[in-house]
């Protein structure tokens, strides 16, 4: 599995797709630090300025730009290998489809693992910067959301570009995510989102806000089993899928 992992590196370290990627993640740091600062510049505000609003925050810009980000990762791992004639490749690769499914969603979570680590440094550095302080567990928790958020998302986006040859149909639908967070700010009702994999980094926001008092989601627990159950039988489909491909 590692060999399949570091073949993947290699078919994709000097790709064009990552400046767009690392595009995404810049504006999404930036977007998430001047949030921080113009809420902080405001005098009238009804809300305190601390770790829960900085989480909250830092869940919803997440929500805005993670669909997109993880749709076009997804969709430009796997389409080298449509547009390149699959069964040639698997061959010089002494690899089957199972194996090249299950090395691509090792491959996007080594990414996607890099992009949560990102957020957590800067979160980390917003919260020196505003001299904001992280209590309890709360923090902790929200990491942890966020990259099971992640990964689900991952875990959906990897499957529908490797089921669906034409990859333009993964990337609008990380567009169609990030339209919908954006627009929504993240708010959509809890029972929609279970429904809707592309939004789970939205839905497991541990915050919420109520009657303008941010407050922990009573409900993260069954999101989180949610989005688990949901990733493991998506992946679980597509380990079957491409056996029954390879059968065929």
């Amino acid at each position: 599995m590692i060999k399949d992992v570091f073949i993947e590196v290699s078919k994709n370290k000097r790709r064009p797709f990552w400046f767009g990627l690392i595009l995404i993640m810049i504006v999404e740091v930036f977007w998430f630090y001047a949030s921080m600062i113009r809420t902080q510049s405001l005098s009238n505000r009804t809300f305190m300025l601390d770790q829960n609003y900085l989480l909250l925050m830092l869940m919803t810009v997440n929500g805005f730009f993670a669909p997109l980000f993880i749709s076009i990762l997804a969709s430009r791992i796997v389409a080298i290998d449509f547009d390149n004639d699959m069964p040639s490749v698997l061959r010089v690769n002494n690899q089957n489809h199972r194996q090249l499914y299950t090395a691509k969603l090792c491959f996007g979570s080594l990414i996607v693992l890099m992009y949560w680590l990102i957020q957590v440094m800067s979160v980390k550095y917003v919260s020196q910067n505003m001299h904001i302080v992280f209590t309890g567990h709360l923090f902790v928790i929200t990491m942890v959301c966020l990259l099971t958020g992640l990964v689900g998302t991952l875990a959906f986006q990897m499957s529908v570009s490797f089921i669906v040859e034409r990859q333009v149909v993964g990337i609008l639908l990380g567009l169609a995510g990030s339209f919908i967070a954006m627009m929504t700010s993240g708010m959509l009702p809890q029972a929609m989102m279970r429904f809707i994999p592309i939004l789970y980094v939205s839905l497991l926001n541990p915050l919420v806000l109520q009657a303008k008092t941010i407050v922990v989601n009573p409900s993260i627990l069954i999101n989180l089993f949610i989005v688990f159950f949901v990733g493991l039988v998506v992946v679980l489909f597509t380990e079957w899928y491409t056996n029954k491909t390879l059968e065929v």
